[in-house]
């Protein structure tokens, strides 16, 4: 079988991409402060970005689709660098309320019912399409949850930076899709 046609465990590489995302997005430590807390669980999200990413420019067929996995994977990759530094050096402000993981929570419940099942994922740019779409929805999400919780000018200018960039994207893909 080649490998852009691989499935893992009867499941779209992406969709097992994503598993993988989400199973590292789980397993992130609650500090207890949204915009730490935002960008933990940003990380492993761009991630599994990066890996799909990465993924469609290897195997893809459609020069549009590699051409905008160039464009995640490099935008991407730098905005981790960015989260990463981020809990590094700056300290936050907002202490977090029950409502607000409960809200980051349901951006990804969202994502994952949104997500096509494996019978709509048979051709490979398709389906970096059809399931980066409410992947980068479910970011703009988090973006607007967190805006609406934390008190933080840089994360909120970030996150606004998300909601920005990725809207743009899913516009491509859609378009691509037709959807």
């Amino acid at each position: 079988m080649e490998m852009h046609n691989m499935v893992i465990k009867n499941k779209n590489i992406y969709i097992a991409m994503m598993d993988t995302m989400m199973d590292k997005m789980v397993h992130c430590t609650n500090s207890g402060f949204v915009e730490d807390d935002f960008i933990t669980q940003m990380i492993p999200h761009h991630e599994g970005a990066v890996e799909m990413a990465k993924y469609e420019i290897q195997h893809g067929r459609s020069f549009e689709m590699i051409q905008l996995a160039k464009s995640i994977l490099t935008e991407q990759t730098s905005e981790i660098e960015q989260m990463r530094l981020w809990l590094e050096k700056y300290s936050p402000v907002t202490r977090e309320l029950p409502q607000f993981q409960q809200a980051m929570n349901q951006t990804m419940e969202l994502m994952m019912e949104n997500m096509p099942g494996d019978g709509m994922l048979t051709d490979l740019d398709m389906a970096f399409a059809k399931v980066m779409t409410p992947h980068h929805q479910a970011a703009i999400d988090m973006a607007k949850v967190v805006i609406r919780f934390s008190k933080d000018g840089q994360t909120n200018a970030f996150a606004k930076h998300i909601i920005s960039s990725q809207q743009i994207e899913i516009e491509q893909m859609k378009s691509f899709t037709n959807n």
